[in-house]
């Protein structure tokens, strides 16, 4: 083999990796600043992050020895940051937005909202909504059915405690 192959070889290589890499680091450094700001609005309330998940635009956590919650959403028109006490509490559960689409007898169901919606024991407060996917700010959905249903599980055997 020639030089001449090698190098050329070696740059349509680096320019089939190169977009993989810039996408992966650029994930990676909003997971950072999600995270941030997660733990600054922990800190704010004196509170330390112990257990979480992050997503391109949102981060979930917990201090699980205080028994509270904190969630920060970053969307392109928002950012939106919650605090809840886990013990006024009185359930969360998952709610599923969506809508079907069919003909001819073929019913598909779209997912348009994932939300976490907390109701408290003070029937004073009202509900809170903690949106983990909405359609009309993100294209796909990907592991936040997933992670809505772990967290659902995690927060309701704190509550029931």
């Amino acid at each position: 083999m020639n030089s001449g192959t090698i190098i050329v070889g070696a740059i349509i290589l680096v320019s089939l990796i190169l977009p993989f890499v810039l996408m992966i680091r650029s994930r990676k450094k909003k997971e950072k600043q999600l995270l941030l700001s997660l733990t600054t609005i922990a800190n704010n309330h004196n509170y330390k992050i112990s257990l979480y998940d992050l997503f391109v635009e949102f981060a979930i956590g917990i201090d699980e020895k205080a028994n509270q919650l904190f969630f920060f959403r970053k969307t392109k028109e928002k950012e939106t940051a919650q605090h809840i006490n886990l013990a006024d509490v009185k359930y969360c559960k998952v709610i599923k937005t969506g809508h079907s689409i069919g003909h001819s007898g073929d019913n598909n169901n779209t997912i348009d909202k994932l939300e976490l919606k907390f109701s408290f024991l003070d029937k004073k407060n009202p509900d809170v909504f903690l949106v983990f996917y909405d359609s009309d700010e993100n294209t796909h959905l990907s592991e936040e059915i997933l992670t809505i249903e772990k967290w659902a599980k995690i927060l309701n055997d704190r509550i029931k405690k």
